[in-house]
């Protein structure tokens, strides 16, 4: 009985260690900044994988005002995002592969009638809280710099 409930207690403990391995580490969180902008610094989730992309920022109630999620993408194309249960309002930056701003978008939360198309080939979505990029005057071919590289995973 006692080997039992030994057994149970380490499945339970790997499968709560294994699920704590899909949330944010604050510890992990890389740092971005714009251009030599020390003050325009944002702490990113990384989505970099499809499953993370897919669900981005879904059914979250708020989001830091310096915080954001980074989309990582194989290679530059077309991107298209929409608001399908994403509760915050948010503003969408697309990124060319040398880090460029190439157009950004408000976005309307908790909505599939509008997808904001991006009219360049681009390799990151970076999206903030609604208004961050005009409140800090981050504007077309603002420069992107990560403190460490970031890829996409399949």
């Amino acid at each position: 009985m006692m080997t039992r409930f030994i057994f149970l207690l380490f499945l339970l403990l790997g499968l709560v260690c294994k699920q704590a391995e899909s949330f944010p580490s604050q510890t992990n969180t890389p740092e971005v900044m714009f251009g030599s902008v020390a003050d325009r610094v944002l702490k990113l989730e990384i989505a970099n994988t499809p499953s993370t992309r897919a669900t981005g920022l879904m059914y979250r109630t708020k989001l830091g005002e310096d915080e954001g999620m980074l989309f990582v993408f194989p290679k530059p194309d077309y991107l298209n995002f929409w608001m399908k249960n994403t509760l915050i309002p948010l503003s969408i930056g697309y990124f060319s592969e040398d880090m460029r701003l190439l157009e950004s978008f408000d976005m309307k939360p908790n909505q599939t009638d509008e997808v904001y198309n991006g009219t360049k080939p681009a390799m990151y979505a970076l999206e903030v809280n609604q208004g961050w990029f005009a409140k800090h005057k981050i504007g077309k071919d603002a420069v992107l710099t990560l403190e460490r590289k970031v890829s996409a995973k399949d």
